[in-house]
């Protein structure tokens, strides 16, 4: 029988191995969150799932399936002591947080003319204050791991606006540049920042975004998955990529728009504004 040498850090990184990590993840009751939630589950980790509604039936399922590693919190990100208090608990029950993924969302795609107020103020609420809220919340744990990782969904609307989605698209753009300046402010502290950039995504949200029910057939050849838009994010945070946007075909139409000149982005507007 061979002799092998089990070194220190050998021992470590297995036991590493054997600790599931803990992911954090907003906006899980359908579509995307749910995709992360499943996938994360299925690579050995242990999910705290957040929504605003009760449990649903698709992470009852997922909970049956992983009753020690799936837990459900209610959660309002726009409100933020919720979210502190929502921290603590992580804490106090899991000792860290590996991953957060900052996912939550909401749109009203109708002129800002259109739009009410609560709808407004919701959409900024839950986007941007949303992202600012969690992150802050989570911060202190992760820089006293000295590791950790912070994603969030954005969107290729926070590239380029279109008409129904001048606030949608305002918001996608804050948490941009939000990333972009946390990704600064964390250099060498161990944490890293991916920023998620997808386009529309085939889910629930486009009907609750689109009350007329057009959007999806017009924007259908460029319709994402849940699922493989979730193993895209999940590759780029396991690579510690700081941006990821798709599908590369839009993403590159929308890099291509940014650098035209004003008369031409005139010309091709109408092709763009499809809501």
């Amino acid at each position: 029988m061979p002799f092998t040498m089990e070194t220190n850090s050998t021992r470590k990184e297995e036991d590493d191995m054997s600790i599931p990590r803990i992911v954090v993840i907003t906006g899980a009751s359908g579509g995307l969150g749910l995709a992360l939630t499943r996938l994360h589950l299925e690579k050995g980790d242990c999910v705290i799932a957040t929504s605003r509604k009760a449990i649903t039936q698709d992470l009852l399922s997922l909970q049956k399936d992983y009753p020690d590693r799936l837990h459900h919190y209610p959660l309002d990100v726009s409100h933020n002591e919720d979210i502190r208090q929502f921290a603590a608990w992580v804490h106090i029950r899991f000792e860290r947080c590996d991953f957060l993924y900052n996912n939550a969302g909401m749109a009203v795609f109708e002129p800002l003319i259109e739009m009410r107020v609560e709808e407004l103020e919701e959409t900024l609420r839950t986007n941007i204050s949303g992202v600012l809220y969690t992150t802050r919340a989570f911060l202190p744990m992760m820089l006293h791991q000295k590791e950790g990782h912070i994603i969030t969904v954005a969107s290729l609307a926070g590239h380029v606006a279109t008409a129904k989605a001048a606030v949608y698209a305002a918001s996608k753009a804050a948490v941009i540049r939000f990333s972009e300046g946390l990704r600064h402010e964390l250099q060498g502290t161990g944490i890293a920042v991916t920023c998620a950039m997808p386009g529309p995504i085939d889910t629930p949200f486009l009907d609750k975004a689109d009350k007329t029910g057009s959007y999806r057939s017009k924007v259908a050849h460029y319709l994402l998955t849940p699922d493989q838009t979730a193993k895209t994010i999940y590759r780029a945070a396991e690579a510690k990529r700081p941006e990821i946007a798709m599908p590369f075909r839009l993403h590159a139409l929308s890099r291509i728009y940014f650098l035209l000149p004003q008369w031409l982005k005139h010309l091709v507007s109408p092709l763009l504004n499809r809501k």
